[in-house]
């Protein structure tokens, strides 16, 4: 069959089909239409391995049909137009994360059209199965390499029109390239980021270095001297795009650079965005000055190496580019990367390391069990006033948020919301000290040691909350009665208070479920306001804000500005904390579904209130309901632990780019290190621990 396709193609050229039409991609289709294997074969890329060895025979026994292919080829690259393949394919659009999947979602039901004048449109005509690229990446590139080198397609310097040819649609879309990463360079909250501008008062842009715009003018000299010159040059004679590369790892340096800074000047998803787009035009920019310069005479290999590099890069994004479960996946690593460094103030002050911070940490979150007794109070007196909906919830979120604004200013600990605070601790901990550039080390040892200190802070606010939530509960409701003469809560309200918190016949924990996923966000909004203090210069538009100078003394309003910029995180991700769990019943009311929550410092004080209750109504809690309530309440906190901390250590691993692999190795290396320390995990050492776990390096 490939024979037979062969010989059609000859024999158009030898018609002398006019130059100046375009050849049918159709005995393309027809070629790739039969290396392709069945989608029900077990063995595609043996199946399709064997084909391709079948049609490299084909070529090297019939020199005349290989040269009519490579005609066939040249002509229809010939008459395609190459910017968007080159620029476009495999690169984040300008259009941001959200638009973009927007306009994935919308191809789903109605695909874009396949043009054939275009080598984008060209390359989806031809390899339009979607799982075209499974099977390409799996056919070994020594059999690529070599069709490359039978079709003589690497031989770019032979072509009588190296300027306006496939080679100069080439250098073109360089140009177009290096041109929109001097743009993106450009932008101000790229170069108000960057140190060497910043400092820059007198000098201009280019003379103080700037990598965006020196890389431009190197491509455009070393485009310029191919036209003049109308030569293939090689890599050791092109000074100039020796020089480029020179420049554009110095603008991965910046982008580096701006990424060290997020924690004192902040960053945002856009620029997070921005910042990945700029790595990618690089990277293909790399890719073309690569292709575009002609290898050393004893290297026979690296060009053609290069060219089916990039051919199954440009497949594989072709055919995965309108996938939304790819766009997410690609771009997980990065909202997540922009999740964790936006918690970088908050994590710190939930990990305890010695045991002086450890009894400091137990001691503030016996008064956060203090202040919930009273929050368990007051929502039952709201819950027994059977307001609307709306007016229910509207007091339920403000007390809810109050209570946990007083628990922050007054310094006390709330359990459970330590693990929602420490992505950013958690993926710091993943980035070693000894980090290599080249291999991309991670340290799982620190990720260990850092999940034994904050599995011995929950305990510690564990039993600091449930200590004194119980007590004081009880002592509330007790004073109520003894001062009304009445029980807090009606026997039927009491009742079903202590039916929620069981832990087999409720729901109890599949809502601690849930309080655990609003725990979690609470910490992500708390980081995204940490960092929309510094990002948007909060502190310094307080100190200048007209109103406020004439109202407050300078002193006065230097302590607000200032903390503001400490506390703004933490104030608001309390708020809407209790926003969520104020609302939740409600909207699940709303719409008849059986949504609540359940925090194990809140179930300690609600069974405190309601048993003092019924034993004011004259009952008596059998000891089977006390024993199964009490672990109900236990199962509560282990919920609300889990999934805030299982939440929060996914967005660090996949910031990260920690694979499921990895993911295992982290887990048998938990085991192992528990096994040798468990005391780590309950009770912290008398000083810092400072000695490495015993483990190999891992990498991405």
């Amino acid at each position: 069959m490939f024979h037979h396709i062969l010989q059609t193609i000859a024999t158009i050229q030898q018609e002398s089909v006019s130059a100046d039409a375009a050849p049918s991609p159709q005995y393309l289709i027809d070629i790739v239409t039969l290396i392709r294997p069945p989608r029900l074969t077990a063995h595609k890329s043996a199946v399709a391995e064997q084909r391709v060895r079948k049609l490299l025979d084909v070529l090297s026994t019939e020199p005349d049909l290989a040269k009519a292919l490579r005609t066939y080829l040249e002509s229809l690259l010939h008459h395609a137009y190459h910017l968007s393949l080159y620029a476009e394919s495999g690169v984040q659009s300008q259009h941001g994360l959200f638009s973009e999947a927007s306009q994935k979602l919308t191809y789903l039901f109605l695909p874009p059209v396949r043009n054939a004048d275009t080598l984008r449109g060209l390359v989806n005509m031809v390899f339009h199965d979607n799982s075209d690229y499974e099977w390409l990446n799996a056919i070994p590139e020594a059999h690529l390499v070599e069709l490359v080198q039978h079709l003589g397609l690497q031989r770019l310097e032979g072509s009588p029109d190296l300027e306006f040819g496939t080679y100069g649609k080439m250098l073109n879309a360089i140009l177009v390239l290096s041109h929109k990463l001097a743009a993106m360079g450009m932008e101000s909250d790229v170069i108000v980021r960057l140190p060497e501008l910043r400092g820059n008062r007198h000098g201009s842009i280019v003379t103080n270095g700037l990598p965006f715009l020196e890389q431009n003018q190197e491509l455009v000299r070393f485009v310029e001297r191919i036209s003049a010159t109308n030569t293939f040059p090689e890599r050791r004679t092109s000074h100039d795009a020796e020089h480029a590369l020179v420049m554009l790892s110095q603008c991965e340096d910046a982008i580096a650079s701006i990424r060290r800074q997020r924690s004192t000047l902040g960053t945002s998803l856009s620029l997070t965005y921005q910042m990945e787009r700029i790595v990618q035009h690089i990277q293909r920019l790399r890719t073309l000055i690569h292709l575009s310069l002609q290898p050393h005479e004893q290297d026979t290999t690296s060009l053609p190496q290069a060219i089916v590099r990039f051919w199954r890069e440009v497949v594989e994004a072709e055919n995965t580019h309108h996938s939304l479960g790819k766009h997410f996946a690609q771009n997980t690593a990065l909202v997540a990367f922009q999740i964790a460094e936006n918690a970088a103030k908050t994590g710190e002050h939930y990990i305890t390391t010695t045991r002086k911070e450890l009894r400091a940490f137990f001691t503030s979150s016996m008064g956060g069990g203090f202040i919930v007794a009273f929050l368990v109070m007051f929502k039952l007196w709201i819950s027994q006033a059977h307001l609307p909906p709306f007016g229910e919830a509207l007091l339920f979120s403000l007390n809810y948020g109050l209570g946990f604004i007083a628990i922050h200013l007054l310094g006390f600990k709330l359990a459970t919301k330590q693990p929602a605070m420490t992505a950013s601790t958690i993926a710091e901990s993943l980035d070693v000290r000894r980090k290599s550039a080249l291999t991309g080390e991670i340290s799982l040892q620190n990720l260990v040691r850092t999940i034994a200190r904050i599995s011995r802070s929950q305990l510690a606010s564990f039993a600091g909350n449930v200590l004194l939530a119980l007590p004081v509960g009880c002592a509330l409701a007790g004073l109520y009665f003894l001062l009304v003469g009445s029980p807090m809560a009606v026997a039927p309200k009491a009742h079903k208070m202590i039916a929620e918190l069981h832990p087999l016949l409720s729901l109890s924990l599949i809502h601690a479920g849930i309080a655990g996923i609003f725990l979690f966000l609470s910490g992500l909004i708390s980081g995204y306001y940490d960092n929309s203090v510094v990002f948007n210069a909060i502190p310094e538009r307080i100190r200048q804000h007209p109103v406020l100078r004439r109202i407050l003394t300078p002193p006065q309003l230097e302590c607000f500005a200032a903390y503001i910029e400490r506390n703004l995180g933490a104030l608001a991700g309390n708020f809407f904390l209790g926003c969520m769990l104020g609302t939740i019943s409600n909207v699940g009311f709303i719409f008849g579904l059986p949504l609540d929550i359940r925090h194990i410092t809140f179930a300690a004080g609600s069974f405190a209130l309601a048993g003092v209750s019924l034993i004011a109504h004259g009952e008596i809690l059998s000891v089977g309901v006390i024993c199964w309530t009490l672990v109900g309440i236990v199962g509560i906190g282990a919920m609300n632990f889990l999934v805030s901390f299982s939440l929060a250590l996914f967005v660090a691993m996949r910031s990260r780019n920690i694979n499921l692999r990895q993911g295992a190795e982290l887990l048998a290396l938990l085991a192992r290190y528990f096994r040798s320390n468990t005391r780590e995990f309950f009770v912290a050492p008398r000083q810092t621990l400072g000695e490495e776990i015993d483990a190999k390096p891992h990498k991405h």
